[in-house]
């Protein structure tokens, strides 16, 4: 089966569409790569996308040396693949392929369409068209929003800009999900994990503005780095930071806590032990009052706190 450990941006002949098996859906997520470009304003130190060769992480969208053209995701042709891939996910055939055919019983469900991939999906300059053509296909496949969600995995750091708003209401009345990322508790230790130049401020700014208009997890890698989980004082400020996100009338539905289940690009960042991370979890669940659930390196779900 694909473990949790493998996450390939590509399927078959499909360019832009991609079924996994994901630990945070736990079941099957339908992969929409809006970045083939690899246009991330993060460059975190546990990300296996490799972008050495042109270096887009720094907050920066930058454009593909002068000659080379930037490499665009195509609506329409992304449009065709779902319309593929729905009724053979639908019709149960995707448990029939090689790749699907020994994923355990009790993860054969299909939860979402996800805005992941390799960059940061709001970085897309049409996504809030990209939202509406996932909503359709949806429909057209014949799910309802409570059978499957679409999902935008993002971090945040975009959620202000007008054109990504406009989809973020899309996204809101088709009863979707906003899973925004923040890895730190310190301005020092979000530019350690996270290296870029969009101020930390911003992105706890843009995640307490839309929080207050519409729900969202929060999702959070922490790691070894170095052999060194993460301090005390850092797990405290992450806490303050939430408890400010709820004081100041943000919506959290809960904390998605994971650590490194991919073979990261350095080898000093290495996965937090399970019980390092359910400590850390129950933590943060005394703290804030939120629901943690909290996902390994090798496995899925290893615990829900409510």
């Amino acid at each position: 089966m694909r473990n949790f450990s493998l996450h390939p941006r590509n399927w078959r002949e499909f360019k832009w569409c991609y079924p996994v098996i994901a630990r945070r859906s736990k079941g099957l997520s339908l992969g929409i790569n809006l970045n083939p470009d690899r246009v991330c304003t993060f460059d975190c130190i546990y990300c296996e996308v490799e972008r050495s060769d042109f270096r887009l992480g720094k907050g920066q969208v930058r454009l593909p040396p002068l000659g080379q053209v930037r490499p665009m995701i195509n609506l329409e042709e992304a449009r065709a693949e779902m319309d593929q891939l729905l009724p053979l996910i639908r019709e149960g055939h995707i448990w029939q392929e090689a790749e699907f055919s020994t994923v355990p019983l009790e993860l054969r469900r299909f939860n979402d369409i996800a805005f992941s991939g390799n960059g940061e999906p709001t970085t897309y300059p049409r996504f809030s068209e990209a939202v509406q053509l996932v909503v359709e296909a949806r429909s057209k496949a014949g799910y309802t929003p409570e059978e499957v969600k679409i999902v935008l995995i993002t971090n945040a750091t975009q959620l202000h800009r007008p054109q990504v708003q406009a989809g973020l209401r899309l996204l809101d009345k088709a009863k979707g999900e906003i899973w925004a990322k923040l890895d730190a508790g310190t301005p020092e230790y979000y530019s350690q994990i996270d290296r870029t130049n969009v101020p930390y401020k911003r992105v706890l700014n843009n995640i307490l503005e839309t929080a207050r208009q519409q729900p969202l997890n929060i999702q959070t890698c922490m790691m070894c780095i170095q052999g060194v989980a993460p301090s005390v004082a850092e797990i405290e400020a992450y806490c303050k930071r939430l408890t400010d996100f709820l004081d100041g009338g943000g919506q959290i539905k809960m904390v998605q806590l994971y650590t490194v289940a991919r073979r990261p690009p350095h080898q000093w960042v290495t996965s937090l032990p399970d019980t390092t991370l359910n400590a850390i979890a129950e933590g943060i669940k005394v703290s804030t009052g939120l629901a943690v659930e909290t996902y390994g390196g090798n496995i899925g779900v290893t615990s829900i706190l409510t």
